[in-house]
């Protein structure tokens, strides 16, 4: 039997992201998946009785999140919050909560911290808010837009001026357009931060989010120091022919 080829060596964006290049979507499942597993592990480790992860919504996610539950042994001490949620009931198509139970499965026993689903999106913002704490989260998986937003923070909107943990998001492009997001100073207080982009579409927003750092691009507004970008070969061709990466 043939050894397996050699994973890509990661690169180093203009910005200082890390860049862990993958073949394609499934193989970022796969990374993706290990990744969250090893930084719930690392928090464990440092003696913490709980993990307080931050998931995103979204098809490649999703993939990811079967099989991390597979890997997790103790999902009761997993408190899982959410890093964007759109404005419906939870049984709605649309809604992420929905979306990551079914993922992970709903004999796992994680406690998942939905969104409240009365009141205006300020009003669930603010609950959300003291759902989350003050406690800075210790893992979170994001994803990217083919506009560059992340969470539900797109680029160049207000909300990436919001100080708090979260923010109320009312003209969100891509419908639903009431959500409610963590907001860049939640983000940047995060342990460990994970960037999952797949597919030729999300191309040119990764390239802009790993040459700049600014409102144009929210996830470059991130600190590089805790931030690992997971890109297949699709999402990251701009990049290497932007000369995106650090020789």
């Amino acid at each position: 039997m043939a050894d397996a080829a050699p994973r890509p060596t990661d690169l180093t964006a203009q910005n200082g992201f890390r860049v862990v290049p993958v073949a394609d979507a499934e193989a970022a499942k796969d990374v993706t998946a290990r990744a969250l597993s090893d930084a719930i592990t690392a928090v464990r480790a440092e003696a913490a009785a709980r993990v307080r992860l931050a998931l995103s919504g979204g098809g490649t996610p999703v993939g990811a999140y079967e099989r991390l539950a597979t890997l997790i042994d103790d999902w009761p001490s997993v408190d899982v919050f959410l890093a964007d949620e759109r404005c419906v009931p939870y049984g709605d198509d649309d809604s992420n909560a929905r979306l990551i139970d079914e993922a992970l499965g709903t004999d796992r026993g994680h406690v998942l911290h939905r969104l409240d689903e009365n009141g205006s999106p300020g009003d669930r913002a603010r609950a959300y808010a003291n759902e989350l704490g003050a406690a800075p989260l210790d893992v979170v998986l994001l994803g990217l837009g083919e506009d560059g937003h992340t969470a539900s923070l797109e680029p160049g909107h207000p909300s990436l001026e919001a100080d708090g943990v979260t923010v109320a998001v009312l003209d969100m492009k891509k419908p639903p357009p009431e959500r409610v997001s963590l907001t860049v100073p939640a983000l940047r207080a995060a342990g460990r931060i994970l960037l999952l982009v797949t597919g030729e579409g999300k191309a040119e927003a990764l390239s802009r989010t790993l040459r700049t750092v600014g409102p144009d691009a929210p996830a470059s507004l991130l600190r590089p120091e805790t931030l690992t970008v997971i890109a297949d070969e699709a999402a990251l061709a701009e990049a290497r022919s932007d000369g995106a990466f650090t020789d």
